[in-house]
């Protein structure tokens, strides 16, 4: 307590924000919450990854951006990963050491060891906050195709258990992950939840559907494991159908250039719209209202049975119908009644549900104003953020 008392006292507002990515663009999640808490008075520090085309330092709607020497490189192996890693870990410890005082430090995951950065600020008085927001095991076992009882998992759940206890705080995305961090941390610490909603700012409810040629979208991290082969399939089976259909896919990840070159085998490619990779929120905003039907089409895998995406609530916000994969977590956030769901990893199911929501778009409006009510009443941003706002002050 004598540490929380000596950051209280300073009578500063001051947040530092540290995350392995791309801000403001890759990190829909850190922005809204430097942003709300600019918003709410507080002096907002972001040190995040280089960005190609980026200043080293610069504000972005009130937040002071500071980038690392270190850029994300894509398809690394795991040692390069690991160096990469490592070398913003030690850009975040030498900030750490060197800035002036913080009142509270957030640290979003991957990886859970980069919060061991904030020792020097955490001495000084900072109240260090984990933001977990994908569990790093589950993760990894995904991405290095690992089971849970291999010698890499097994050091990755010490470090995820000693992250999270060198933490003051613990937070994460939604109730499913609270519950299992506290299995993983053997009901030891509290875990606050903080959802992805969506930016009450920039998504809000279009007033009417969209007219023209029907726009199916996914838009998000292009990553084999969201399913984005699935989706270009799915839409393959249905184009014969719907010849003036268009499938919009929105993004950038490690699979993009692998999602071209099948739509092209698929004689798909001239109805696909394929951004230069991932764009901003404020674009997305802007698109989205065009948009007929939204997909949500996570593979089922270890780290997806957790997954509960930013833009589900996106396309809810806005109103767009969305056809999601059964998955445990999204089933457990809305009902049958809300989104059209598909058996996990069937492309057959998806196809059909495609056909049925294009034929029926007076029952996917329906489905898409049941979930709008209930995404007002429960996931909004606008209680997230006073949660996020509560955890960060002492």
């Amino acid at each position: 307590m004598g540490r929380l008392t000596r950051a209280a006292r300073s009578g500063e507002r001051r947040l530092l924000m540290i995350v392995h990515s791309d801000y403001p663009v890759e990190e829909p999640r850190v922005r809204r919450q430097a942003e709300v808490a600019h918003r709410a008075g507080w002096d907002v520090d972001v040190l995040a990854l280089a960005s190609a085309g980026r200043p080293r330092k610069e504000i972005v709607d009130g937040v002071n951006v500071y980038r690392s020497r270190v850029a994300h490189t894509r398809r690394m192996s795991r040692w390069g990963l690991l160096s990469e890693y490592g070398r913003f870990w030690l850009d975040a410890a030498t900030y750490c050491l060197h800035a002036p005082a913080y009142r509270t430090v957030v640290v979003a995951n991957p990886p859970d060891f980069l919060v061991f950065a904030t020792l020097p600020q955490r001495l000084r008085g900072a109240i260090v906050v984990l933001d977990i927001h994908d569990l790093m095991t589950d993760l990894f076992a995904v991405r290095l195709d690992k089971t849970m009882d291999s010698p890499e998992m097994r050091l990755l759940a010490w470090l995820e258990r000693a992250s999270s206890s060198y933490a003051d705080r613990l937070m994460t995305v939604h109730e499913p992950y609270g519950r299992e961090v506290n299995r993983r941390t053997r009901g030891s610490r509290r875990v606050a939840i903080v959802m992805n909603s969506a930016d009450s700012r920039l998504f809000r409810r279009r007033e009417a559907a969209p007219g023209g040629p029907p726009v199916i979208c996914y838009h998000g991290s292009i990553f084999e494991r969201y399913g984005v082969f699935d989706v270009l399939q799915a839409f393959a089976r249905v184009s014969a159908r719907f010849p003036d259909a268009q499938l919009w896919m929105l993004g950038g990840g490690d699979a993009r250039a692998a999602v071209e070159d099948e739509a092209r085998r698929l004689g798909i490619a001239g109805r696909c719209r394929f951004s230069d990779g991932f764009i901003a929120a404020e674009e997305i905003a802007e698109l989205l209202p065009r948009v007929h039907i939204g997909v949500i089409p996570n593979r089922p895998n270890v780290l997806n049975r957790y997954a509960l995406s930013t833009k589900l609530f996106e396309y809810v916000a806005v109103g767009v119908p969305v056809i999601c994969v059964r998955l445990e977590t999204l089933a457990a956030h809305f009902s049958e009644d809300e989104l059209l769901f598909y058996e996990p990893a069937s492309v057959t199911d998806l196809a059909e549900k495609l056909g049925l929501a294009l034929e029926n778009p007076d029952d996917m409006a329906a489905r898409s104003r049941r979930a709008g009510e209930r995404y007002a009443r429960s996931y909004s941003w606008q209680h997230n953020g006073e949660v996020f706002l509560q955890e960060i002050d002492t």
